[in-house]
């Protein structure tokens, strides 16, 4: 019986559930299952494809990087006693070694105490800087630049020039403190034990600052004003904006800021060999300071791969404590 149609309506035509239709199901199925195989044939192209892009850099890391760690590793159990002298298996000896040497504590005392000088004073300087410069309005240039240009000085440089500076008869620092009637407070700065350390982190902290500065700069723009008219609504003094919203508003900043600055602080070599080279009496001695002293001047390579050793597993550690309390802050 014919169904007429009528305006305004359509006729469906029912769906087929004869081997017709389970052969156009069974055409559509093989249909997609040849695009999948397809599809999975061009995504083992693109890896292959990749992997060859990827070749050049992953050999020139392997070499430069992965191969030099495993040398280290494989030095550290064995005795060398120079670049041209054949190596001895000696096990855990130069870690044993390394244990009973009490240059090695006082080196890595004098590191975590470096370490704690930069950051405060490279990243406290950096942070008090941002907070005066951000104020100005038509100088700020200017003391953004002036500021930073130390960091553009390499630390080799900076050692010279500070070394001048401390010098106990002709420094800038003495000669001015006796000019203005302060000569008792004129010292050896650098054969002081007691303020060595501290004079020369002085010196690198100078260089670095500049970096910080910039990056607080950078965050305080980024804390949305309204937090400040809202503050000042509430009766809020200058005080008491800066503790909170400024610095909750850096937080973000200053955890960066503090973990570059422990980076940074590690990496302490370049002011300390060439204001003090460790001395006096290794008062100024760094771990980075005494493997290179091993390593070139005793040619005792074995220890010096030890102290390499434990110089990586200081970072790892210190960067997953602090990557670990960033995360808990940032809850």
């Amino acid at each position: 019986m014919a169904i007429p149609e009528t305006s305004g309506s359509k006729v469906v035509a029912p769906l087929s559930t004869g081997p017709a239709a389970a052969g156009h199901t069974g055409g559509t199925f093989v249909r997609m299952s040849k695009r999948r195989a397809a599809g999975s044939g061009s995504a083992d192209g693109d890896a292959g494809t990749a992997f060859w892009l990827m070749a050049p850099a992953l050999g020139l890391y392997a070499v430069f990087t992965l191969l030099p760690i495993a040398a280290t590793f494989w030095l550290s159990f064995n005795s060398s006693a120079g670049f041209n002298t054949s190596a001895s298996f000696v096990g855990f000896g130069n870690y044993a070694k390394a244990a009973h040497d009490p240059i090695v504590w006082k080196s890595l005392v004098h590191t975590f105490v470096w370490l704690a000088y930069h950051v405060v004073m490279a990243g406290g300087l950096g942070l008090l800087l941002a907070l005066a410069v951000s104020r100005l309005r038509i100088t700020q240039v200017f003391f953004r630049t002036a500021f930073f240009l130390p960091h553009l000085v390499s630390l080799a440089v900076v050692g010279v020039i500070w070394a001048n500076i401390y010098d106990p008869f002709f420094g800038l620092l003495n000669t001015t403190l006796t000019r203005i009637g302060l000569g008792s407070f004129t010292q050896g700065w650098l054969s002081d034990p007691a303020l060595v350390l501290f004079s020369v982190n002085v010196a690198s902290s100078w260089q670095g600052f500049g970096l910080y500065m910039l990056l607080f700069i950078a965050g305080l723009q980024n804390i949305d004003r309204s937090l400040y008219d809202a503050a000042e609504v509430d009766g809020a003094n200058a005080f008491q904006q800066l503790i909170h919203v400024t610095l909750p508003g850096l937080r973000e900043v200053m955890t960066f800021v503090v973990s570059l600055a422990m980076i940074n602080g590690l990496k302490g070599f370049a002011t300390v060999f060439v204001m003090t080279n460790g001395g006096p009496f290794y008062q100024s001695e760094l771990i980075t300071t005494y493997i290179y002293r091993l390593a070139f001047q005793s040619q005792d390579h074995g220890l010096a791969a030890v102290l390499c050793i434990l110089l990586s597993l200081l970072a790892i550690v210190i960067t997953i404590v602090f990557n670990r309390w960033r995360a808990r802050l940032s809850q």
